[in-house]
């Protein structure tokens, strides 16, 4: 990740703009905190996701829903399901459904694979 990061950081023009061809700062902490989720960095996590909203005038949907993703992640991992999967389940209710699909969905279906009992269904109805 720090190579990634240091790639990152050389990006300039065009290639760093907040397009679907660019690759800006923002992107890449949302993207980056998604990876310290895997990991189970919760503490590089919510670095990251900081940076993200502070280099982010105005949060996208997409950025919001992501960075909540994140955190609902790292709620599971930090000993707290229950809470992740009410976060979860809530900012997929939440959001519109052209945006219930792509990253913000492979991540609630991630979440969902390690919940169990009750948990796993509230998050699967949502998902449903």
């Amino acid at each position: 990740m720090k190579e990634a990061s240091t790639l990152a950081k050389q990006l300039d023009g065009p290639e760093s703009a907040d397009t679907w061809f660019g690759y800006p700062p923002q992107r890449h902490h949302v993207h980056l905190s998604q990876a310290y989720t895997l990991l189970g960095d919760t503490r590089a996590v919510y670095r990251a996701q900081d940076q993200a909203l502070a280099l982010t005038v105005s949060p996208s949907v997409m950025t919001r829903a992501l960075i909540a993703m994140g955190t609902a992640g790292c709620l599971r991992v930090d000993g707290d399901p229950g809470a992740a999967a009410e976060m979860a389940a809530a900012v997929y209710d939440r959001l519109p459904p052209a945006y219930r699909s792509g990253l913000v969905h492979s991540r609630a279906q991630l979440l969902h694979r390690h919940l169990d009992g009750a948990l796993r269904r509230l998050l699967g109805d949502a998902l449903a």
